[in-house]
């Protein structure tokens, strides 16, 4: 086994401990609902970031021995799946025609189009789902809506503990561009600097509208448009 292979199963399994011990606490405490932690003020960013990404490798187990456990990945890896995201995003941006739905529709009343752009643009699907279905393949609507409603949860949470913790100022290099790509915002070429104006632009918006809205614009159209810091 090469060197970096052990090393990101040593990391993996240390995570993985570490989260169990996490989510025993909110199982013990908070009837096991993460949203309830955090709102409760029980739950740093730190650990629920290592919960919700060890959840995905948790879910990658059965092929574990195939797949690098996406806190592991080593940077080269990273890069390229940033940059086949992004042009995924372009691609279904240049496809939206349908009008921003008004805010506060919530996910279920998102139609499918809209569904498929927050899943395409985000990742919450692999692309093999694109050459299935006809003239708008993806998932069943059922599927979408459940991954779009899980991802908007995250994303509401996350921005709540963001705040918590002193804001973007506060976070490292990586965690602004993780955080980034997760709410749809290129970060392939782009200064630390300027994703912090996207961040800091991302948080003001979310007082003004529902993440479901940021989702289906670009920056350029969101209520605070990113400016210099």
């Amino acid at each position: 086994m090469p060197d970096s292979t052990r090393q990101a199963s040593r990391t993996s399994t240390t995570n993985f401990i570490a989260s169990r011990n996490i989510q025993a606490r909110i199982d013990a405490q908070h009837k096991s609902s993460l949203s309830s932690a955090v709102q409760s003020d029980a739950l740093s960013r730190a650990d629920f970031q290592l919960l919700t990404r060890n959840r995905h490798d948790v879910k990658r187990v059965p092929i574990f021995a195939f797949v690098v456990p996406w806190t592991c990945r080593i940077p080269k890896q990273i890069d390229s799946d940033r940059k086949k995201l992004e042009e995924r995003r372009a691609i279904s941006f240049r496809n939206l025609t349908i009008k921003t739905p008004v805010d506060g529709t919530g996910v279920q009343g998102l139609q499918r189009m809209q569904l498929l752009h927050i899943s395409w643009s985000l990742g919450l699907s692999s692309s093999m789902w694109d050459y299935i279905g006809g003239r708008l393949p993806g998932l069943p609507n059922a599927i979408l809506k459940r991954k779009v409603a899980k991802r908007v949860e995250y994303l509401e949470l996350d921005d709540l503990l963001i705040k918590r913790d002193g804001g973007v100022k506060n976070m490292e290099e990586e965690e602004v561009r993780m955080a980034c790509v997760e709410r749809g915002i290129n970060v392939i070429g782009k200064d630390v600097h300027i994703l912090r104006m996207h961040m800091n632009a991302w948080l003001r918006s979310r007082e003004k509208t529902g993440v479901e809205t940021l989702l289906l614009t670009r920056p350029a159209a969101w209520p605070s448009k990113p400016k210099m810091l």
